[in-house]
This record gives structure tokens, sequence and C-alpha cells, in this order.
């Protein structure tokens, strides 16, 4: 199993000093895409045997690229990546097996046509490829883009003499940190323009992953090495641009807008910056269409000199680590009873009416679940509103596998499944008082306790504890299917069953960090504040400011300098604090 690493920026050296020398032209390399848009993608690296490793997220799913191999040095004093290095089978391996521990198939994107070639050489057959046109880089020549010339670029000229015609006085500058604020306005005008965006109603345009992408890039503006471009008339910026280096030769253009008012104003800005960059730059990489119609004409339109395709690497036979249920399924109930010594009758009744293959996040090492929990669904309602949350049971590791990071991993798997499926809180209850800090560093907080909801309460019929529960102001309900096992439960144990008299200290995890919020801005309408959550590693698309007011939140990257700071253990504590939250009857 892989130990990887948050990206941060301040690893841009370590970063660029694989990616800078070889000979890759993938935009998704540049490392202020990698920063930039961390938050969508949770991205991570590890070094494997002199290789650069990315692991991510793709549409929830886990993903990796393609091994980078370490550049050599040359006795020039330059350095080199060595062909036959350009694709190792131990790493290959390496994360393929990391896939496994990680309890997902292994799925590997953004693979260029050079390396499917290697890959099939050294794994003949294992994979299925899915080459996907919309996410093919559109790369240029210098030259091309400066001087436009020939019959095809006829157009772009005409559009360049026209803008020079009309603004004589235009000005190219180099982009600034003091022109940031400018570009931003310039941003939401062209997304109201371009996206006839004028509904006062729809989200804050902040919430935009491009827009997020950007303002997280503009705030690290030095640190990520970025360059960029402007173009001015009478003081009033029409169109800015910027990027940063792929390799030593190939730069990424990240970013391109213009006021369409000024005609012709992407094309200027297009062949201006290009035209101030190092002449060390022979290709221009200027990222994918997406799809769009609008951008691949764009794009087309300049007469790409590459059109690089990316493909996706599938396992061509689904792992049996995966389609085998039955066997993952009894391999975790064994671990279950091995960790938590349970009667034969509860485990029975737990692994065949509560436990369900969808549920279950596993690690599997030498083709065997070494760690496994499930999280089940339930409902807390929160101020007479209903919100789908995940109550994280039987949480288990091997003894032989402890102490080795898997239990964290196993928890952001977890975390990653439940942000997915929507759910905005996960819920849990310790097993033993020391893995309260344990759940702690996990972003848990002691913010809700298990009660005896009423005596007598579990004689009820479930029509009559469902009216009791409902009136209740912050709890986890039960629904008519889990009423019947709690039932069966309490018959199972008998003289045994014990209901605690005294609260329990259950912990609680917020995760979906805007989905807590608005619910707590829809119940506080008085309450106005600007909150900045950070650090949370597992889950870092709620790593940003959110604006509450008058009942609403809007969230945004745009720093506030008074803005309350917040890890996501003191989020828990903020939204839950007066709730008195609780939940009953859980199977622990």
């Amino acid at each position: 199993m892989i130990k990887f690493k948050n990206l941060r920026t301040a690893d841009r050296e370590l970063i660029q000093s694989y990616t800078l020398w070889g000979e890759r032209q993938n935009c998704d390399l540049s490392f202020a895409n990698l920063i930039s848009w961390k938050f969508l993608y949770n991205t991570q690296y590890a070094i494997v045997n002199d290789y650069l490793v990315f692991r991510f997220l793709f549409n929830g799913r886990l993903a990796y690229m393609m091994p980078i191999p370490k550049p050599q040095p040359q006795e020039d004093g330059t350095y080199k990546v060595v062909p036959c290095k350009e694709c190792s089978v131990e790493a290959f391996r390496a994360i393929r097996e990391d896939a496994i521990a990680m309890g997902s198939p292994f799925m590997m994107k953004g693979v260029c046509n050079f390396m499917l070639d290697l890959i099939e050489e050294n794994f003949p057959d294992e994979f299925t490829v899915e080459t996907n046109r919309d996410a093919a880089d559109y790369l240029y020549t210098r030259e091309k883009l400066i001087n436009l010339s020939g019959k095809k670029l006829q157009s772009k000229r005409n559009h360049i003499n026209k803008f020079k015609n009309l603004y004589p006085q235009y000005q190219y500058k180099p982009l600034t940190r003091e022109m940031i604020p400018q570009c931003l306005e310039l941003e939401r005008t062209w997304r109201r323009v371009s996206k006839d965006d004028n509904n006062q109603d729809t989200p804050d345009e902040s919430l935009t992953p491009e827009m997020r992408s950007m303002t997280r890039a503009f705030n690290r503006w030095e640190e990520l090495g970025l360059v960029g471009g402007t173009i001015w008339v009478d003081n009033e910026l029409v169109a800015f641009t910027y990027g940063c280096p792929i390799n030593r030769s190939t730069f990424d253009v990240c970013v391109e807008k213009a006021n369409t008012e000024y005609e012709g104003a992407f094309t200027i800005i297009n062949q201006e910056f290009v035209k101030h960059l190092p002449e060390q730059y022979f290709y221009i990489n200027r990222e994918e269409d997406m799809g769009s119609e609008g951008l691949r004409k764009a794009k087309l339109s300049y007469y790409p000199d590459i059109l690089l395709e990316k493909s996706t690497l599938m396992e061509k036979n689904p792992l049996e680590a995966f389609e085998d249920h039955d066997r993952i399924k009894q391999e975790t109930r064994e671990l279950w009873k091995l960790v938590f010594k349970d009667t034969e009758p509860f485990i029975n009744l737990y692994f065949n009416k509560v436990f369900q293959h969808d549920y279950n996040v596993v690690c599997q090492l030498e083709k065997k679940v070494v760690a496994a929990l499930q999280t089940l669904p339930y409902t807390l309602l929160y101020h007479q509103k209903e919100v789908p949350v995940g109550y994280v049971s039987g949480v288990s590791t091997h003894p032989d596998y402890r102490e080795q990071g898997i239990g964290d991993n196993l928890m952001q798997q977890a975390h990653i499944n439940m942000y997915y499926k929507n759910m905005a809180f996960a819920l849990l209850i310790p097993a033993e008082e020391w893995l309260y800090n344990w759940y702690e560093r996990c972003g848990y907080a002691r913010e809700i306790k298990v009660k005896k909801i009423a005596e007598g309460a579990e004689k009820m019929t479930f029509e009559a504890f469902d009216q009791l529960q409902r009136s209740k102001n912050c709890i986890v309900l039960h629904d008519r299917n889990g009423w019947d096992i709690i039932q069966e439960d309490i018959q199972l144990a008998g003289e045994d069953c014990s209901l605690h008299e005294q609260p329990l200290q259950g912990m609680i995890r917020i995760i979906n960090a805007y989905e807590a919020l608005r619910l707590y801005a829809a119940a506080h309408p008085s309450e106005s504040c600007v909150i900045r959550v950070e650090d949370d590693n597992d889950l870092p698309i709620n790593n940003a400011y959110y604006v509450m007011a008058r009942g609403k939140v809007r969230q945004t990257d745009e720093p506030n300098p008074e803005a309350l700071r917040m890890n996501i253990n003191q989020l828990a504590h903020f939204i839950f604090k007066d709730e008195e939250a609780e939940m009953n009857f859980m199977l622990n």
C-alpha cells in the first residue's frame, strides 16, 4: 500500500523536478492546474521507485495518472528522461495494488497514445482503452499563434487588424497581482454574457468549479509561478489570460477571458500573450474543449499542430477482488467477529438484515479483506428538515495490519463515498475511549449524544415511536424497517438487553460543508458572518469561504481577512453546539 501525501503549493519544486524535464505535454501536469483544481479532484502524490505518481478522484471514483519518471542528469548540466524509463512495470503494479487496497477497481486517466504502446508491451491484453475526444488537448506552435501565417488563418489576421484599427491606443501589460480584482470582475461580466446568466436567484457564480479554480490560482499567484497577460483600452481591462509551464518546451494556457463587446479581443490577447512568452516554449497547450461546441469550433479554427488524445485505462476483466461479493462479505464478517467479539446471533442479524455490499468500504491486501467499515444510510431531522446522513459502523482493522495508516485511508474513502451519495453528515459511536482522539483527527466532533428517548420506548409501536422521535429538534430518525431490526435485536438479547440510563457520547462530522451551513443558515436567518473552512484533508472541496446572511449561504474562494477560521471539527461545533443533537437505539 502506497503512502500518498496531500498535494500542497509548497510541493512545487519537487513536482516540477519531475514534470519540467520530461517530454509529456498533458495539460493536467501543469502545477497550476494540479493545485487550482485540487479542491475538486482531491489530488495526492507519492514517489514510487523514482516515479512520481498522482492519485485523485474522478466523479467520486479513485483514479491515477501515468507514473512520471525522474529525469536523469546529463553531461551538459541538463536533465532528460531516458526513453526506456517512460514506463515502469514495478510502479504500474504498485498503483494497481494500491487501488485494490483502497477498495477501488484500477483506473488510469490521461494516458497519451505513445504511452499506450508501452503499456501494451508490458501488460499485453490486460486493459480496455477508452479515448475521450472531449478531453483531447489542443497544441499549437508558438510561431503559428504569433504570425498567423497562411490562408487558413486569414480570418484571425483580419480580427487582429480590425481590433488594432478600432483601438489603436490599446496596451498589452503583464498580469500582476494588483490587476486580479479587475480580472475577476471581467470574468463575472463574461459569465453573465456568455452564459446568459441574469437570474439573481441562481447559486452564486463563485460556486462554479471554473470560478473556484481561477480564484485559487489568483490567491497563489507567485507561489504557483503563474505568468499572465492583459489587454487594456482607455484604462479598461478588456481581456486577460494566464498559464504555467508543463515542461521546458510546452506552456499551458489555463484561462483566457475577454469582453466580447470589443471585437477581436480574444484573438489579440491570444497573439500578444504568446508573443511575450519566453522563446523556449515551442508549443502552446490551450487545453481541452470539454465537449463544448463553441470551444471546439474556436480551438479548431487555429488548426492545432497536435491534437493530444488522452485515454482511460480500465482492467479488461473486472478484478476478482471486486466481483466476488460473497467472499468480501464473509471476510468482513470474520473480521468483525475477530475485532468486536459479538455474539453469533447479533452478527447473523447484522450481516443478514443490515449489511449491504454498497455500504461496505474495505481494504484488501494480498487478496484478503484486512480492514472494513460500513456507511449505513440514515436521516437526520434538523429543524423539521430531513437530511441524508451516514452512520459509520463496524470500523475494524485486522491486528496484523494495524499501525500502517490503513484505518486513516479507510475513513477517507468512507467520507468520499458519503459525499458523493449526497450525505451532509457522518455519525458514529466510538467502541472504546481511546478512539475518540483518533476520530477527532478524522474530523469528528463530540456534538451528538446517544440518549434514552423515553421510558418504555422500546415497547412502542413504530407509529408511536415515530411520532415521538419527530417531536425532537435534532435527531437521527429510524424508519419502519430499522425499527423492526431494533425489535429483533432486543429480543435476541433477552435478559442481557440493557438500555443506557446515562447518555453516551457520540460523534458527528461535516461531510458537505456547504449543505451543512445552508441548513444552519435557514434555521438561523438573523445570523450573519463569514466562515473560512480549512484543513479538511479528506474532503478539500469543503475548504472555502462561506458568506452567511439573511438565511442563505454562498461559497467562494475570495479571501476575507475578517472570516472566522474553522477546521472541520470546529465547524461541527459551530453548527451543533446549541442543538442537543441525539440518536438512539443504534446497533452498537
